[in-house]
């Protein structure tokens, strides 16, 4: 049993038909009938009956087709690594990034990375989430690059500073705390709370400032993504501390800076320590590192 057969075997049994199949492997008739004919005489049973001048996979033949379907996709995809890491300037990377990083920052760093004459080809797919489910993803090496907030308890993860994020109070319009310079986190504590869910790696940080400030606003229900969050703030359903995003503007809320001093609010290249990096891959995190990074790691 060679893989040409196994080639030929798929290919005929999705067209059930000898001139067709032969037609797309690009081989003659013959050919491929001898192919199935020596590969069925080497398993000691027939996959395909006759039925005229026609021919159908069988009952057998169905129960081994799955089996040589997974075994070429998989030397497919044997393939496909060997040769990625022959070519860092071709590939697909899988960028996973927080939902605030989507407005503008992200699609500014892939313009930016893709704007380099040898990075041209080089494509990528997106997936977004709380920082606690992308980090699991990275850990998983189903993603592999993570942009996101950063998290204690994470020994395998590295934590790479590379952009600031404002955080802001935002109120209804027309509330009573509307049309202020600033407001001090003491100042929030009479009214309804709305707190990000504690995937968020926002959570612990806006509890902390609130807890340095002495407020102890009635939390009224937990939220994982920014726009729903605004949305609840707009409806009148409480405050909110959040990320002073691209499109909160287009919010009926206001924006109100915090008075209260506390640490920059940091978003973070994340990166898992045992990860099989591919050097597409490894070209676009030392983009980041170079073009975006601050100075320090966690």
């Amino acid at each position: 049993m060679n893989l040409k057969q196994l080639q030929y075997f798929q290919t005929l049994s999705e067209t059930e038909h000898y001139r067709k199949a032969a037609e797309r492997l690009y081989i003659t008739e013959p050919s491929l009938n001898r192919a199935v004919r020596d590969l069925e005489k080497e398993l000691g049973i027939q996959l395909f009956e006759k039925r005229g001048r026609n021919i159908y996979l069988n009952k057998y033949g169905r129960l081994f087709l799955p089996y040589v379907t997974r075994s070429l996709q998989e030397l497919d995809r044997g393939i496909s690594l060997l040769k990625a890491y022959t070519r860092p300037d071709q590939g697909t990377i899988t960028l996973g990034f927080i939902y605030t990083m989507g407005y503008t920052m992200v699609p500014e760093m892939i313009t930016q990375f893709r704007g380099i004459p040898e990075n041209e080809k080089i494509s990528f797919d997106f997936r977004q989430g709380t920082t606690a489910s992308l980090i699991k993803e990275l850990k998983e090496e189903k993603i592999d690059v993570v942009l996101c907030s950063a998290i204690e308890n994470e020994p395998d993860i590295l934590f790479y500073p590379v952009a600031e994020e404002d955080l802001v109070v935002a109120v209804p319009k027309g509330h009573a705390l509307s049309n202020r310079g600033s407001v001090s986190l003491k100042e929030l504590e009479p009214y309804p709370f709305i707190s990000f869910s504690k995937n968020s790696g926002l959570y612990k940080m806006t509890h902390k400032l609130l807890e340095q400030a002495d407020s102890h606003p009635k939390t009224i229900c937990h939220v994982e993504e920014d726009n729903a969050m605004a949305g609840f703030v707009a409806a009148g359903y409480g405050v909110a501390i959040m990320p002073d995003f691209y499109t909160l503007k287009h919010y009926e809320l206001e924006r109100i800076p915090i008075a209260d001093p506390f640490e920059r609010r940091y978003l973070y290249l994340a990166v898992y320590k045992h990860a099989h990096v591919l050097p597409v891959v490894d070209r676009f995190r030392n983009f980041l590192l170079s073009r975006w990074a601050r100075n320090g790691s966690l």
